[in-house]
């Protein structure tokens, strides 16, 4: 990534409703740190990322500033979030300054991504100018209609099940969310909005284990995840003594 500046926009402002929890999940801990720290770490290692925008509830932000960015020095600016998700992507969009050339736009709640799926999309976004990571659906796939009727079967090597980091030129994309907010238009993911502007956007092979964390059966997962790291480090390291 010579010459091209990367920024990469964290978002972790969401309030965790579906997950039940009376603390935001982002907050929760897992493996004996905050679930968002494991996030932010990653993208710390990562060499080809310059400076993060991290994208917080306004009311954790006094409380959190100080720590994090103490502790990650690439976290440049920490702006609240919005309403929706779209909302508060474009807050962290809007502070990426005109030195980036690409944005990875990542969920903080994904906290087990790994530094070569990073590392790996954001080679692809340089060659074809976008990348999103995502995984081939593995199980039949069926169109319902009303009252979960089946509509017709969908050919599931055509389908893929969408993740993140999602990365994009930075002008491209804030085309793409200007539009959207002339328009009133709300997408599920960053890549909808550049593919309303006919941009091609290139799908990445994703990671299993890169899970979002949604509900609490999903935090136990990311818990087992990462003591299967934790003991397959280990016997690396004993393999080299």
């Amino acid at each position: 990534m010579k010459g091209m500046q990367v920024a990469a926009v964290i978002v972790a402002a969401g309030y965790g409703k579906r997950f039940n929890k009376f603390r935001k999940k982002q907050f929760l801990p897992l493996g004996g740190k905050p679930l968002l720290y494991w996030t932010l770490e990653v993208f710390q290692k990562v060499k080809q990322i310059d400076g993060i925008i991290l994208v917080l509830p306004r009311g954790d932000i006094s409380r959190q500033k100080k720590i994090i960015q103490k502790k990650f020095g690439k976290v440049k600016e920490i702006v609240p979030g919005g309403r929706l998700r779209q909302e508060s992507v474009f807050n962290g969009l809007k502070k990426v300054g005109e030195r980036f050339s690409l944005v990875a736009i990542h969920d903080g709640v994904r906290p087990l991504v790994s530094t070569g799926l990073i590392e790996r999309t954001l080679r692809i976004a340089k060659k074809y100018g976008s990348a999103v990571t995502a995984l081939l659906a593995k199980e039949t796939v069926k169109l319902a209609k009303n009252k979960n009727i089946i509509e017709r079967t969908l050919p599931r090597e055509k389908i893929w099940l969408i993740q993140t980091p999602q990365v994009f030129p930075r002008e491209v994309l804030l085309k793409a969310y200007q539009k959207a907010q002339k328009d009133r238009f709300t997408a599920t993911d960053d890549a909808q909005l550049v593919e309303r502007l006919g941009y091609l956007v290139k799908l990445v092979p994703g990671e299993e284990t890169n899970i979002k964390i949604t509900t609490s059966e999903d935090l136990l997962f990311a818990e087992t995840i990462l003591s299967q790291r934790t003991q397959n480090t280990r016997k690396e390291r004993k393999k080299l003594i």
